[in-house]
């Protein structure tokens, strides 16, 4: 009852954000605001809600899709959380140059995945994406969480839904996790729904999606692929950790998904740390985790491969007789719907031809 008289008084405020985005997103359409065309293709890989969805592994899903026929791929990103300012190259397609400080978790993790792809990021991104451009020759930009951006012009918007939020996504903050009304689910062109748990699930997500676009709407799966041994750089199968006790922590949006998939594996939990989204790890972290491992009797701490990234300038930290894994997960359309994705980004590229 108490939860349900806060929501009522909150509502004001959640159609005051949607009237203030509905509004932007008007003077896009009416060309008050003029979406700016870089050189390139461009394809933007976003989302409609807060929190994850599995965007980062969609991104390197599409790019490795891209790089599979033949073509050089540039990631734009803004970077979030990041400490530095203004454009900053990730990596050149050869060499990773920045840590997660400078350019970004998510930026840094995308760039380790995928060796041959240039990876910037730019708050102002219409200029981070023509030096992009200028200086690395790409045939295609990808850009990532762009959906909302819509200052630079995209030639293919793919849009991820999660199906496990589905109640979230009745409102705007602060009552929901929407950041635009659903209406603008009519900008996107192929839809992939993530993270749902069974047909019937994903049917549901479907049949709300299709209330607002025409557009098609895919399946896919998020995994666990391997596991990562941070403090060797060494990838290893999955099984690696199953039946150990673990100790997890991270500092993701979606911890709960992380629990689930570590006890999908057969791991055994003796103990979780959480902390906040895109947490900048200390050595007072470490050192706490390190106690709170120990008193748990854990034979191995668990996190995620974004959270490895942010752990990385602190590895001669950490006591090397304890193992420290990262979860690495793949994402994939599911193979009944991959081959629309693939007719629409070859459509895509093959405009550019001409």
């Amino acid at each position: 009852m108490i939860r349900e008289s806060v929501t009522y008084f909150l509502y004001p405020v959640s159609l005051l954000y949607a009237f203030i985005v509905r509004l932007r997103n008007v003077f896009f359409d009416i060309r008050l605001f003029r979406s700016k065309r870089l050189p390139v293709p461009v394809i933007s890989v976003g989302n409609i809600t807060m929190g994850g969805t599995g965007k980062t592994p969609a991104v390197a899903y599409i790019a490795r899709l891209l790089e599979d026929n033949g073509y050089r791929v540039g990631i734009l990103s803004r970077g979030y959380k990041r400490d530095s300012r203004g454009y900053v190259v990730v990596s050149d397609g050869e060499t990773v140059l920045v840590d997660a400080g400078r350019g970004g978790d998510e930026p840094v993790m995308l760039a380790q995945n995928l060796p041959g792809a240039v990876v910037a990021v730019d708050e102002q991104r219409y200029r981070g994406g023509m030096l992009l451009v200028k200086n690395y020759h790409p045939d295609v930009v990808i850009l990532d969480d762009g959906f909302q951006h819509r200052w630079i012009h995209r030639d293919l918007d793919v849009l991820l839904v999660n199906a496990s939020k589905r109640e979230q996504m009745r409102g705007t903050p602060p009552v929901g996790r929407l950041r635009e009304s659903l209406s603008a689910l009519n900008r996107a062109d192929i839809i992939i729904v993530t993270k749902f748990t069974d047909d019937e699930d994903f049917l549901k997500m479907d049949s709300l999606v299709q209330n607002y676009t025409a557009a098609p709407v895919l399946s896919s799966s998020i995994e666990a692929s391997s596991c990562i041994d941070v403090l060797h750089n060494a990838v290893l199968p999955v099984e690696t950790i199953r039946g150990k006790k673990a100790f997890l922590f991270s500092g993701i949006a979606e911890t709960d998904d992380f629990r689930r998939t570590a006890e999908t594996l057969g791991v055994e939990l003796c103990g979780i740390r959480w902390f906040g989204d895109h947490h900048r790890f200390s050595r007072g972290d470490v050192h706490g985790l390190l106690e709170k491992g120990e008193k748990s009797g854990a034979e191995l701490f668990l996190t995620t491969e974004k959270d490895a990234v942010r752990l990385s300038v602190l590895k001669k930290f950490i006591i090397q007789n304890t193992p420290l894994y990262a979860l690495r997960i793949l994402f994939r359309v599911n193979e009944k719907d991959e081959g629309v994705l693939r007719r629409y980004i070859h459509n895509t590229m093959n405009r550019y031809k001409h």
